[in-house]
């Protein structure tokens, strides 16, 4: 009896978390950065930080890595439901980890170190 009880506990543990992840998500669906693309498909957008060095941003990866994003690329607007939070360096990134085959040709241009960038936002305030 309690081995089922666990399972049935665990099982909505994941459960919640899921719908959580999925909400949390929601607010980068519709988001366009400067090019008009698409932002994010799947989970490749993420609230994060950013610092300014020697006159360029460099936003925090997932993978807690510092990477430098030229300003032109930067979209200088909210994300519509995103929560304000106070910190003055809140930012929002999205993107995969480059491939060989990113790095060559008109893919290229979206290569900065390591990653594949779709968007960067800066939310008006966060500067």
């Amino acid at each position: 009896m309690m081995n089922a009880f666990s399972r049935v506990i665990f099982g909505g543990a994941l459960l919640v978390a899921s719908f959580s992840a999925a909400s949390a998500h929601d607010i980068y669906t519709g988001v366009h950065g400067k090019n008009g693309q698409l932002c994010c498909g799947g989970n490749d957008c993420a609230a994060t930080a950013y610092r300014e060095q020697g006159g360029h941003y460099e936003f925090l990866t997932r993978e807690q890595r510092w990477v430098s994003i030229p300003q032109e690329r930067i979209t200088f607007l909210p994300i519509p439901g995103d929560p304000p939070d106070g910190d003055s360096h809140h930012a929002h990134l999205c993107y995969r980890q480059a491939t060989e085959g990113d790095r060559i040709g008109a893919l290229a241009s979206n290569v900065f170190e390591d990653i594949y960038l779709y968007c960067a936002f800066i939310p008006p305030g966060s500067i």
